[in-house]
């Protein structure tokens, strides 16, 4: 066993070498797979699909490695054999987590308070080519929440930073990974993220993948100047706004009539809600399917699978209920504007 962690070691720090050697001493196929699932290295005749999932299952065996997870294939009694030098393979990729950790956080720590300068307009924007960044490269700025724990006692706080610590780690990986350069800071259990992009259809949602599970983002227009950062920062915060967990929207898709209510308050919002939507249950989902289809009745009645004569019944008690006609111009946008707003109170 000794031999085999000196000649393991010494192979640690190149995923596809490290695994070729492990492969060598167990005869088994293996493959390494980053959060995203992303296959960074395999030996041997390996599946087109992995284990998703940690764990033993049918042919597999599938084991959280730090940053990575590492899957060894083959049938119940090679996975036995192979249990102990699996476990060393284990931990030693555990420890090169935390090496590089320790590297990527001693880095991102002045990145950060370069970041912070570059949000605040303080910044010397000369230095930003110490952090790799190239003068008229497209720039993105996002910001990555994850739900905050409840409480103010200091229990919530420390869970607040190991929240935070765990967002940053799990992007600062997928951005090293992706080779680009970056800069990253935090703020609660948000992480605000700015880096070089080079395909945003595909970088932003593996980026939301690469994080933990539950977080919510927005993101920027693209931006070719430093000296944009600032409001590169106010469009990733509006953009966040309507996000729900779970979900990554950016400042230029974003619905205007979504980004006009999330001006107002939480309270604004429930007093609209209320004032124009006092209905509830299967009157408030007729409505809802009505306005979707744009007052399409035959539409309407199909989505809902009722008869066209019920749907007319139930659009008259509306009518009743909230003392308008459902044919008025100003009518249907007031009942838009309270739908949408209470979906934004749900969010």
């Amino acid at each position: 066993m000794t031999a085999a962690f000196d000649l393991l070691l010494s192979k640690l720090s190149h995923p596809r070498e490290f695994l070729e050697t492990l492969n060598g001493l167990l005869g088994l196929p293996l493959a390494l797979l980053a959060p995203w699932g992303e296959v960074l290295a395999w030996s041997g005749k390996v599946p087109a699909k992995h284990p998703t999932q940690n764990g033993r299952g049918r042919g597999f065996w599938a084991l959280e490695a730090g940053e990575w997870r590492l899957i060894a294939y083959g049938n119940d009694a090679q996975l036995e054999v192979a249990a102990p030098l699996l476990a060393l393979a284990q931990r030693m990729l555990r420890l090169r987590t935390m090496e590089k950790a320790l590297e990527r956080a001693q880095e991102e720590n002045l990145g950060a308070a370069f970041l912070d300068e570059l949000l605040l307009g303080e910044a010397d924007l000369r230095r930003a080519f110490a952090f790799g960044f190239e003068a008229g490269f497209p720039l993105l700025m996002a910001l990555i929440e994850a739900p905050a724990p409840l409480g103010r006692h200091r229990l919530a706080e420390t869970r607040r930073r190991e929240i935070l610590q765990q967002l940053k780690r799990s992007v600062g990986v997928y951005l090293e990974r992706l080779g680009t350069p970056y800069l990253i800071s935090g703020r609660g259990t948000r992480a605000v993220v700015l880096w070089q992009v080079h395909d945003v259809a595909k970088e932003v949602p593996t980026l939301l993948w690469a994080a933990p599970e539950g977080v919510r983002m927005g993101y920027s227009a693209v931006h070719r100047s430093l000296e944009m950062v600032g409001a590169a920062y106010r469009e990733a915060l509006i953009a966040l706004k309507a996000a729900r967990p779970g979900e990554a929207i950016g400042f230029e898709g974003l619905d205007p009539v979504a980004w006009v209510l999330l001006q107002q308050s939480p309270e604004d919002l429930k007093a609209l809600v209320e004032r124009f939507l006092p209905l509830s249950g299967r009157a408030l989902r007729t409505l809802e399917v009505y306005l979707e289809h744009s007052g399409d009745l035959a539409a309407t009645a199909l989505a809902l699978h009722i008869h066209p004569n019920t749907l007319r019944y139930r659009l008259q008690k509306i009518e009743e209920r909230l003392g308008v006609s459902l044919k008025s111009p100003e009518t249907l946008a007031q009942l838009h504007l309270a739908l949408r707003a209470k979906g934004l109170l749900e969010t």
